[in-house]
């Protein structure tokens, strides 16, 4: 568990398929995700066991952050995984479209990064953003991360990549 100033980041659960719905649902969300649309019944829970199956085989990944005067308030998620080119780790995060605007996808970046090179052997995170996702440009900017252009995440031309490094790594 991590705890920021308002928020508990958790360990994903089978109960947490209602905020994983709830984002994986919303086409605003979803438009930007690979699958550029609202994901099925079947996608959602894909998508929450592979969150789950990646803390299992990996000790490090997405965390379920909610409210910490609240915490039956679930707002999103955060978390650090493998990409799909496996030799890179990168940043992920998704919040229920109510709870937009209002700094708690920031929070919770801020806190898994300095959580991740705590408590992995990695030296250096990524994050990934379509051209045109300007909000997730925002979030990862606001981070600090930045830009970087010899990385190949995702094997996508759309996709512009950015990284952080450890501190004193």
């Amino acid at each position: 568990m991590i705890e920021t100033n308002r928020l508990l980041l958790l360990k994903p659960s089978a109960n947490d398929l209602d905020v994983i719905s709830d984002i994986l649902s919303s086409p605003e969300q979803t438009k930007y995700l690979p699958n550029e649309a609202p994901y099925s019944n079947a996608q959602k829970n894909e998508y929450l066991n592979k969150r789950i199956a990646h803390w299992e085989n990996h000790g490090f990944g997405t965390f379920i952050f909610v409210l910490k005067d609240n915490p039956e308030m679930k707002l999103g998620f955060v978390g650090a995984e493998y990409a799909p080119n496996p030799e890179f780790i990168d940043i992920r995060f998704g919040i229920s479209h109510v709870y937009e605007g209002q700094g708690f996808v920031t929070e919770a970046a801020k806190s898994l990064i300095s959580w991740f090179f705590e408590n992995t052997e990695f030296k250096k995170l990524y994050g990934v953003s379509m051209m045109e996702n300007f909000g997730s440009k925002m979030v990862l900017s606001k981070i600090g991360m930045a830009p970087e252009s010899d990385v190949d995440l995702y094997n996508c031309e759309e996709l512009e990549n950015y990284s952080i490094e450890a501190p004193y790594a």
